[in-house]
């Protein structure tokens, strides 16, 4: 156990419950996630395996980054708000930050999404596009 204050770094499972989200460890401990409102995105990632850095604070995980290495199906993940540049959607990604453009199947699944922050699993199909075979809503924009 560390003493808090002192920096943790390391990754786990995401477990939302009522009161907010929590990390837990490979070890099993379990840690509240302190985060700002720009990582809202943490409270809904229950059951993915997160890459976490911040601060421990009795009990409680102070964020300072954060990245989720792939999604619940196995492939890469993309987080973001979703945007229309002109006919397409895309979003700008958490942890690369670069802004991706998804594929058009894609377009009609998440076109009344614009603005909201989603999750994306699938994989690169050209340059800076993204093949959706998975996506999921994480917020009401």
């Amino acid at each position: 156990m560390l003493a808090p204050g002192c920096i943790w770094k390391g990754e786990g499972l995401v477990e939302t419950t009522p009161t907010g989200a929590r990390i837990v460890s490979s070890t099993g401990e379990r840690m509240r996630l302190v985060h700002g409102p720009d990582d809202a995105a943490l409270d809904a990632l229950d059951g993915y395996r997160v890459v976490l850095e911040g601060n421990r604070l009795f009990g409680a995980l102070r964020v300072t980054t954060w990245e989720v290495p792939e999604g619940l199906h196995g492939m890469a993940v993309w987080i973001g708000r979703l945007e229309r540049r002109g006919m397409q959607l895309g979003l700008l990604d958490h942890d690369s930050g670069a802004f991706y453009l998804l594929d058009e199947e894609a377009w009609r699944e998440l076109d009344l999404a614009v603005g909201q922050l989603v999750l994306v699993e699938g994989y690169i199909d050209g340059p800076h596009r993204v093949r959706v075979l998975h996506h999921q809503v994480l917020d009401a924009g």
